[in-house]
């Protein structure tokens, strides 16, 4: 008995740490399927990039194609000196294209993390890809209203080290996202709302935080519609340069 009951013990927490990691897995892959139930989504964007330590304001306005998990569209209209500059995120990759280079340019997996147009969200953020498929969960806290999961990437070649989402336990969806570096300090934090259109929940604003930059970029969606049956052909690369 001496030698048992410890064994006893060992393996007791051994599975529960396993029963925890599938628990994890489970929650990350139904939050992937709450936020990517939608087949198409078209919207108008409004993005303001406020610095917070002057409290000033610049206003950049865009439109936005997705389709399906892998297919996204972010075209800028505002103001006329950014108009034209498009990025599209293919299952073939991300491509970026400005009025300078006269046609689209597919962006490395290194500059993947450098900022989009001089907001706060990287082209690593802008990922279309499953949660489920990019990061390794583990389940950190469950309480009344939220899951707390630690998400560790499954590409070591990962501009940061580990993310903590916070997923809505009634919709499933996530609410927060903190994004840490390789030294494990917190870089950016991200906020998201929702509305509901017909019967599915939609993000209606995200914001992201640059916490060493004191900047925060802030997407607004408006005159949403969902399943309205985009074409394929809207996410050619050959159509990014808006004829």
């Amino acid at each position: 008995m001496r030698y048992i009951l410890p064994l006893f013990f060992i393996i007791s927490m051994l599975l529960s740490s396993v029963n925890a990691q599938e628990n994890a897995s489970d929650i990350l892959k139904k939050m992937d399927n709450s936020i990517f139930s939608i087949g198409d989504k078209s919207s108008d964007v409004e993005m303001k990039m406020i610095n917070l330590k002057n409290n000033s304001i610049k206003i950049k306005k865009a439109t936005l194609l997705q389709k399906g998990l892998d297919k996204k569209l972010f075209r800028y209209t505002y103001p006329k000196s950014d108009s034209g500059i498009a990025s599209l995120t293919i299952p073939e990759g991300v491509y970026l294209y400005l009025p300078m280079f006269k046609k689209p340019k597919k962006i490395t997996n290194l500059a993947e993390s450098n900022a989009f147009n001089k907001s706060d969200f990287s082209l690593q953020d802008a990922n279309t890809k499953p949660f489920s498929e990019v990061y390794t969960p583990k389940l950190l806290e469950s309480n009344q209203d939220n899951y707390l999961l630690d998400l560790i990437p499954k590409d070591r070649n990962s501009f940061y080290s580990h993310l903590i989402i916070t997923i809505n336990k009634q919709y499933l969806y996530p609410e927060k996202i903190k994004y840490y570096d390789s030294k494990n300090q917190e870089i950016k934090e991200a906020n998201y709302e929702y509305i509901k259109v017909g019967k599915l929940w939609v993000v209606s604003s995200v914001s992201m935080r640059n916490i060493k930059k004191k900047h925060e970029t802030k997407f607004i969606m408006t005159n949403i519609k969902i399943n309205t049956g985009l074409s394929d052909d809207l996410f050619k690369v050959e159509n990014m340069v808006k004829k």
